[in-house]
């Protein structure tokens, strides 16, 4: 990266911040449509930050595959918008969830907008499938996986995850303690949908889905809606909740949605290429972050993401789950609302709020403390005095280090 592009997001370092969140029940069948969710999480997200909805001018949102979120131009009517100066809907999936905060912080910085609303909701689990393709010889990259049978994210997947495996030594069995940890986090998560505590035994009997994944390695579908506020950060000293700044951001694109073309193995991920840099932008190493957020479709993905961000070595992030170091107590807490495994799946959002609660004075509000937080963790999930968050999208294609503000 040349020393001006460095200059330049130096500029941006801490200018712009996350001042509100907000999210409606996560069910499997919510029995409302996708615009409805939108705009009681946008609301709700709003009401946080302690602003009007005629205080947003800007909308973003994201999908993957048809698209299942609803369009801004619904969300201007829904949420009563008497102006939107930019909007943005995206068709990158989860490898667009830190990206989407990007481009709203991009929008606030550059003073197009002043406070940007990004959001996505949808009936995933409940509603209808999508429409039949016409598109009877796949194209561009799905030509290479469609017509041999990977035609979802396991499949898409497991080779990747297959391949890490067989070069470190690692079965499924190693996957188990990652799955453990992260149900015992979204025990104390109210709105996580999965809760039951499992042991590795569960996770072992469970069924397999795809090689390398058993059903207990795999990510949840459901219904839902969620958002965040991005302002600029003198903005958000006024407003109602501690600032949560963007330290640095990082989103883009190294052959969607999984390998980097620059890795030498074949388990090599974006977050290879992206990390070094987002570390640099934001002037701080792995050994410094408090805590990380990481997307989660199946348990060896989390895995390879815990790695390849550089917060364990290559081929020790079963090992390091498996010691202890990455619970609630760890060196590193990792997926401290139970991820995408249990409390929900939004294709990344869920991560970006978990951080953001984590990093304000008063802290998470969703855990079942009664008054104060005193990490004990029968019904407290909070970190011990979090300062700087690392939130890292599917892929690490785009991600963001987030800072608690002075």
């Amino acid at each position: 990266m040349s020393g001006a592009s460095l200059h330049t997001m130096h500029d941006i370092r801490d200018r712009t911040a996350i001042t509100g969140v907000g999210w409606t029940a996560l069910s499997k069948n919510s029995g409302r449509s996708a615009s409805a969710l939108a705009t009681e999480a946008g609301l709700a997200a709003v009401a946080d930050a302690g602003l009007e909805t005629t205080d947003i001018d800007g909308l973003i949102t994201f999908y993957w595959g048809q698209r299942d979120t609803p369009a801004p131009a619904e969300l201007v009517a829904g949420l009563g918008l008497t102006s939107c100066r930019m909007s943005f809907c995206d068709s990158g999936g989860g490898a667009w969830a830190c990206a989407a905060i990007a481009a709203a912080a991009m929008a606030v910085h550059a003073g197009m907008c002043r406070h940007v609303l990004v959001y996505r909701a949808a009936n995933s689990r409940s509603g209808p499938p999508p429409p039949a393709s016409t598109d009877l010889w796949p194209s561009g990259q799905r030509q290479w996986s469609e017509p041999f049978g990977a035609t979802h994210a396991a499949t898409l997947y497991g080779p990747y995850v297959s391949a890490y495996m067989d070069h470190y030594g690692i079965d499924n069995r190693d996957f188990a303690p990652l799955a453990v940890q992260q149900r015992a986090n979204a025990a104390l998560n109210r709105k996580a949908m999965m809760t039951e505590p499992i042991s590795v035994d569960d996770h072992q009997s469970s069924p397999w889905i795809v090689h390398p994944f058993r059903r207990l390695d795999c990510s949840i579908w459901n219904d839902g809606g969620m958002a965040v506020v991005v302002s600029a950060t003198a903005d958000a000293r006024r407003l109602a909740q501690t600032p949560v700044t963007i330290r640095a951001m990082a989103g883009g694109s190294l052959a969607t949605p999984v390998k980097a073309r620059t890795g030498r193995d074949r388990w090599a991920l974006n977050a290879l290429t992206l990390a070094p840099s987002l570390y640099e932008n934001a002037g701080v190493t792995p050994a410094d972050l408090d805590l990380a957020e990481l997307y989660d479709p199946f348990t060896g993905m989390a895995l390879l993401h815990i790695e390849q961000f550089g917060l364990t070595p290559a081929g020790r992030a079963p090992a390091c789950v498996r010691d202890g170091e990455l619970a609630l107590d760890g060196r590193l807490p990792v997926n401290t609302n139970g991820g995408h495994l249990n409390e929900g799946n939004l294709a990344g959002l869920g991560h970006i709020i978990e951080a953001v609660q984590q990093l304000r004075a008063d802290g998470v509000r969703d855990d079942h403390c009664d008054g104060a937080h005193d990490h004990d963790r029968d019904h407290c999930r909070q970190v011990r005095d979090p300062e700087l968050a690392l939130v890292g999208a599917e892929s690490g294609d785009s991600a963001l280090i987030l800072r608690r503000a002075a």
